[in-house]
């Protein structure tokens, strides 16, 4: 009887130890899981988002805007061009432009055999949406390539009106390459519920979720993708979510669960139920094994009462040892999370970091300065109010660099007023000879007789400005005899092609450097493109320069010398008067 007893709470105890390890297992794997989801959430967003600019970009282009607006072999052409560039420089799967009825009239495969020149895409939601005048993104298998890929796409506007749809696709399949590599199998799924990213090749475009009528035409209807049989069936369960797959003999998996924050998708992880229930298995195996390891110690307490307590001293440090390691791992895991959140940052702090050193060294110095002065207490109160000023200013020019940065994404909002060039200049030969003393002797100035007056933002000018000196300084730095001019001078109207000119001011940048070599001219003014030494520079100084000068209904020009370089920021006239 009393071993019965013994036996019936044995198996008692068994099963009660093996629901807590499963139950321990499971919530361990949830927690994990929450961690590794996000780290792949957080690839995902970045993989989606790092691109979405380059449509912007090219939206705002002279030659995507001349393809649409004066349709011609040339202007095609140009675009065609322009698109392949922005292709093999930026990792773009194919980028194209769409007039208002959907037709694709210029693209980055315009050379190739299955070109996309030609073919409407006016049934596609991304350009319902983008020709309305809003951004749109859409994932969907290439309805003339076959290939899947996510479509960016953004309205191209003249005169604040739609004249055509730029589009960048990105394929997603090296992310999915990565996902492979992992323990488990990891799924995205769309708004419909379909499956659109998988590692399993059997789960790719099958629904999660029966849909409705209405959403399995919408998809006939967009071509997404060519709908699959039923593979994933989901169980009921009380706590996690759980499923079967058709054809794995009633096999049943674990699903989790993530929503991501670009796109209204779903990021599921399918782990096997069994190799679950194995681990918990490990686990209720390893604690009624310690269970009876100290069972039997304690009967053998009396005899070997030294031997116990050194086994004892040895299972401690072997806990204490795998808590360490433990909180190591986790540690770990969460500076992985941290990186991968960091790194979307460090684009942007190290423009930021390139643009605005120079300033702030100025405003380290004028505070230095000033303390000086006010030590010495009999300073001059007007060299006081003057390194004030200058302070000011610098911080200003703070704030119009941030501002200069964020205008390569949208539009700038600034209110445009008439302004004296030469007071601009002015302003910017004070700036380098208080910013950059030791260079400032090479500068050359010879402005104009007459006051010259033009209509825009005056600091963003001095920005643009200072950008081209900087580069020009730059450039001499290593010549015997360096010498950079500052010219103002105006433009007479000119009749080209019957096409009459208006006035126009040109400040010229010049130097007696190594100059640009013809390679480079042919992406000069693309963002991240430099000529300095690698992590000097950013290459963001032409591009804002010449986003400035259009905004302002100017252009940025770049002529080689026989030595040297040479920059024109052509602005138009506003009014001359005689000094």
């Amino acid at each position: 009887m009393r071993s019965a007893v013994k036996w019936l709470f044995t198996g008692l105890a068994l099963v009660l130890l093996w629901q807590l390890s499963l139950s321990y297992t499971v919530t361990k794997l949830q927690e994990t899981q929450q961690r590794r989801q996000s780290a792949q959430l957080a690839d995902l967003d970045r993989q989606l988002t790092q691109f979405s600019f380059i449509p912007k970009l090219l939206s705002g282009d002279v030659e995507i805007r001349q393809a649409l607006v004066a349709t011609s072999g040339k202007s095609i052409d140009a675009a065609n061009r322009r698109l392949q560039r922005t292709r093999q420089d930026s990792g773009l799967d194919v980028a194209f432009l769409l007039d208002r009825s959907g037709l694709t009239i210029a693209s980055s495969n315009w050379s190739d055999t299955l070109s996309f020149v030609g073919i409407s895409y006016s049934f596609r939601p991304y350009f319902k949406n983008a020709v309305k005048g809003r951004s749109a993104t859409f994932f969907a298998v290439g309805a003339t390539t076959g290939i899947p890929g996510y479509f960016i796409a953004e309205p191209v506007t003249e005169n604040s009106t739609v004249v055509g749809v730029v589009v960048a696709k990105v394929s997603l399949d090296v992310l999915v390459d990565a996902w492979d590599t992992l323990l488990y199998d990891s799924l995205v799924v769309d708004e419909f519920g379909g499956v659109i990213l998988s590692t399993r090749e059997d789960l790719l475009y099958t629904p999660t979720a029966p849909m409705s009528e209405a959403q399995k035409v919408q998809l006939t209807k967009e071509r997404r993708y060519q709908l699959r049989e039923p593979a994933l069936n989901e169980l009921e369960s009380r706590s996690i979510a759980r499923a079967s797959i058709e054809g794995q003999g009633g096999k049943t998996y674990f699903l989790f669960s993530e929503a991501l924050e670009t796109e209204p998708w779903r990021l599921l992880t399918v782990i096997d139920e069994e190799s679950t229930k194995n681990s918990a298995l490990v686990l209720a195996a390893a604690i009624a094994s310690i269970c009876l390891i100290v069972f039997l110690l304690t009967r053998l307490y009396q005899q070997q009462r030294k031997l116990v307590l050194t086994e004892q001293r040895t299972s401690q440090e072997l806990e204490e040892k795998v808590l360490l390691r433990t909180e190591e791992l986790e540690r770990a895991q969460q500076r992985l999370i941290s990186e991968s959140n960091f790194a979307m940052l460090g684009r942007m702090s190290g423009a930021i970091n390139h643009e605005i050193n120079q300033p702030l060294a100025s405003l380290r110095l004028n505070l230095a300065s000033l303390r000086t002065m006010i030590e010495q207490r009999n300073a001059d109160p007007q060299e006081i109010e003057q390194i004030v000023i200058d302070s000011d200013r610098t911080t200003k020019r703070i704030g119009r660099v941030i501002s200069s940065l964020r205008s390569l994404a949208r539009k700038n909002d600034a209110q445009f007023v008439p302004f004296d060039v030469a007071r601009v200049v002015d302003d910017v030969i004070t700036t380098i000879k208080r910013e950059r003393p030791a260079v400032s002797q090479y500068l050359v100035v010879s402005e104009s007789s007459s006051e010259l007056r033009v209509l825009g933002d005056e600091v963003l000018i001095q920005q643009a400005l200072l950008n081209l000196l900087y580069n020009a300084f730059d450039a001499v730095l290593k010549v015997e005899s360096p010498m950079v001019e500052l010219s103002v001078e105006l433009l007479l109207p000119q009749v080209s092609d019957g096409i009459d000119n208006k006035q126009r001011v040109i400040i010229a940048v010049s130097d007696n450097g190594a100059g640009i070599t013809d390679a480079m001219q042919e992406t000069l003014f693309e963002p991240f493109v430099t000529t300095r030494q690698q992590n000097d520079g950013l290459g963001l100084g032409l591009t804002i320069a010449r986003q400035i000068a259009s905004d302002h209904g100017g252009e940025l020009l770049y002529s080689g010398k026989e030595k040297g370089s040479c920059f024109e920021l052509r602005l138009p006239l506003l009014g001359v008067v005689a000094r």
